[in-house]
């Protein structure tokens, strides 16, 4: 396993470059958020990295009649559903409308962010009366579209935009709240932990969906709930800090886990908890570093869920290495570190993973 490295060509590079630290705060958007935390987050996501790279085309984001319909259903499953009003739908699969809310704020395009919001409230619409989603697997499913629904309208609520999307945020603030209400009553929440069991990631997962709710809603029991999820994943980390899938490693999901997390920490937690995923992050990304050599290449031998065929996604094609989650997850590292070198890695890692067959493979989703 291959520790990232640099030539002097690099260095010289590194010298040059204007990349940013966590300290820096994001030049675009109006502060129509008293909640300090979410400003690190709204940086973050708007940093000339993560526009770069995940960012760069909105207008290639939820269009219509390729990604989602004329009522915002996303994705083939949910596509099907909303015409045929029968057969498997997965509500996490609306979670992408984000990503276009997010672009469309960073890159100020305001027909990407409606496309976006058509799809989170599609989504609502399909809820039932106790605040739950009647597709299958629907507490992990229902994690996803909550976390997406809370990021998405955090970052709103700090960009230019609010006013012009207060009312229908309200609405969606609504949603959540009976949804969160929905995954906390005792029968099924403990439902959803057992399933839940094998992953650490979901303990991220979870946390943020619930956390973040809870600071959009305004909601200090959500909140308080949402950090239970955290010191269980942070309890379940190994001593070389591998954050467990199915009793063993997976790069991908060890990813997504610390995305997860890092969004936690920007947005929700406090102090104390802070201090906690401090040491996990330490932990967690030294170890996702020893997978990754200096090119960017990431290796995923030994992954007990991803990259190999292991497992399928929604659509039944296999998992392939999540280039995105790992690119995303080291760029936040490297902010808060500010690391530059690590920073440019992260590049390498999503440029790598573009171009590589196995990244043929659909990104994980469950």
């Amino acid at each position: 396993m291959k520790h990232y490295i640099f030539s002097i060509t690099l260095i010289v590079a590194i010298i040059n470059c204007t990349l940013p630290s966590y300290s820096q705060t994001a030049k675009s958007g109006i502060e129509n958020s008293n909640n300090t935390n979410d400003r690190n987050d709204f940086s973050f996501e708007s940093s000339p990295l993560m526009k770069k790279l995940f960012y760069p085309r909105p207008q290639r984001m939820a269009v219509i009649g390729k990604d989602i319909n004329v009522n915002g259903a996303w994705g083939t499953l949910n596509r099907d559903f909303d015409s045929l009003k029968t057969g498997r739908w997965f509500i996490e699969e609306q979670r992408s409308a984000a990503d276009a809310i997010i672009a469309g704020i960073i890159q100020d395009n305001e027909a990407v962010i409606e496309r976006g919001m058509m799809a989170l409230e599609w989504g609502a619409k399909q809820q039932q009366t106790d605040g739950s989603f009647n597709c299958s697997d629907n507490f992990h499913s229902t994690s996803f579209y909550v976390e997406a629904v809370a990021h998405s309208c955090i970052l709103l609520k700090r960009s230019k935009y609010y006013s012009l999307y207060q009312e229908r945020i309200e609405k969606l603030k609504t949603s959540i709240t009976n949804t969160v209400n929905w995954m906390l009553k005792p029968e099924v929440l403990v439902v959803g932990k057992k399933r839940n069991e094998p992953y650490t990631h979901r303990r991220y997962l979870v946390a943020a969906a619930i956390g973040e709710a809870g600071v959009l809603c305004n909601n200090n029991n959500f909140i308080k709930q949402s950090s239970l999820f955290i010191y269980e994943g942070l309890s379940l980390q190994d001593t070389a800090g591998v954050n467990p899938e199915k009793t063993g490693y997976d790069c991908s999901y060890q990813a997504v886990g610390l995305l997860f997390a890092h969004r936690y920490f920007d947005i929700v937690a406090d102090e104390k908890q802070k201090e906690a995923l401090l040491l996990m992050f330490e932990k967690g990304f030294k170890w996702l570093l020893s997978r990754i050599d200096e090119n960017g290449k990431v290796n995923g031998v030994g992954n007990t869920r991803t990259g190999f065929g292991q497992e399928k996604v929604r659509s039944g094609k296999p998992k392939g290495i999540s280039f995105g989650a790992i690119a995303n997850s080291l760029i936040w590292w490297g902010i808060y570190q500010n690391d530059t070198q690590l920073q440019i890695l992260a590049e390498k890692v999503f440029t790598t993973g573009r171009y590589s067959q196995i990244q043929q493979l659909p990104a994980l989703t469950k």
